[in-house]
């Protein structure tokens, strides 16, 4: 990433005050054999920053997303550079930041962070789709508006590789 939001090249970050930033006390589970998190494990960590997103910060209940209104959001696009290993009993901040809002998918930067030092950056896109059809569909306006509004809050991210 570019200086700016969500990080910079000498691996100290700057995360928006408005951003919503999930904790994951990283645990022996997450870790291989040298106590460091077992690198598949962080797309788990993604989906539960997601979901934590929805909840405490878009006002959207994630479990009511789908299973009351019926709508999808799976990752469609899944990808991580990591900058620095994270042991077990440390503390690691997860901020997602948007990086466009299409009209079915939303892409996300991630940033893992721990005392203000960039740890990785993830990226996902997610596509909202009818769960009955299982086809992509236009993000509804309830959530296009949610979107929206963290966007502006938290501002533009800048993006610098495809």
């Amino acid at each position: 990433m570019a200086e700016g939001r969500g990080g910079s090249d000498n691996g100290t970050i700057i995360i928006p005050a408005e951003a919503f930033t999930a904790r994951f006390r990283i645990r022996f589970s997450h870790c291989d054999p040298a106590g460091i998190v077992y690198y598949p494990r962080y797309f788990d960590m993604f989906n539960g920053v997601v979901e934590d997103w929805f909840c405490d910060r878009l006002g959207i209940p994630y479990a009511g997303f789908l299973l009351e209104r019926r709508f999808g959001l799976p990752t469609v696009r899944a990808e991580c550079t990591y900058h620095r290993p994270t042991r077990m009993g440390e503390m690691m901040g997860m901020t997602p930041l948007i990086r466009r809002i299409g009209g079915s998918s939303v892409d996300l930067a991630i940033v893992g962070h721990i005392d203000g030092e960039r740890r990785l950056e993830g990226r996902i896109v997610l596509v909202t789709t009818d769960l009955d059809s299982g086809r992509s569909i236009a993000i509804p306006d309830f959530l296009r508006d949610a979107l929206e509004t963290y966007l502006t809050a938290c501002g533009p991210i800048a993006i610098d590789r495809p």
